[in-house]
């Protein structure tokens, strides 16, 4: 129990931080939260998934290290190349049902928003983008973690969740300027 604490306790301080970081990107793009507040339907929803999505990479990599399925040497191998590809679908089927169903949500109760055809794909887009960046967090402090004895699933997945926050909720407000 204290080894987990100690271990936890200066991730979950950075996470912390890292979480207030997503919340003012998110104010600061308050004029486009009232110009399109459709947008809202999708913020909480977008924020987890990415690193809820990145978490379940760093378990399956986790429970392979500590199996010895893998080492703890970042080298392409075939568990490592699968939980990836894995992970990279699912993200990409969840990003992309998450907007279309923001943008058939929005329309049904008339919410002004992004259009039914662009939602979809502005949220696809923001969520692989966040993905890839998460995956490569994962693989990177999966390893260096484990290499350094410590528990990857303690370390890893408090990071994953506060950096899906942040760049999630920057990735998602960097394709909505780009479509506006």
């Amino acid at each position: 129990m204290k080894t987990i604490i100690k271990e936890s306790l200066p991730v979950l301080l950075l996470a912390g931080a890292v979480s207030i970081c997503a919340g003012l990107v998110l104010h600061t793009n308050n004029e486009i939260l009232f110009m399109l507040p459709g947008i809202l339907a999708i913020v909480p929803s977008f924020s987890n998934m990415g690193g809820s999505v990145s978490s379940v990479l760093c378990c399956r990599l986790s429970s392979a290290l500590h199996l010895g399925l893998i080492h703890p040497k970042i080298k392409k191998t075939k568990t490592l190349e699968r939980n990836v590809f894995a992970t990279m679908i699912i993200g990409a089927i969840s990003f992309f049902v998450l907007g279309l169903v923001a943008a058939l949500f929005n329309m049904l109760i008339g919410l002004k928003s992004l259009s039914l055809l662009v939602f979809p794909f502005v949220t696809l887009a923001a969520g692989f983008l966040t993905v890839l960046v998460l995956i490569s967090v994962t693989v990177v402090f999966s390893y260096v973690s484990y290499s350094k004895g410590m528990d990857p699933d303690n370390m890893v997945i408090p990071v994953l969740t506060s950096m899906g926050d942040f760049v999630g909720i920057l990735l998602l407000f960097v394709m909505i300027m780009l479509v506006m």
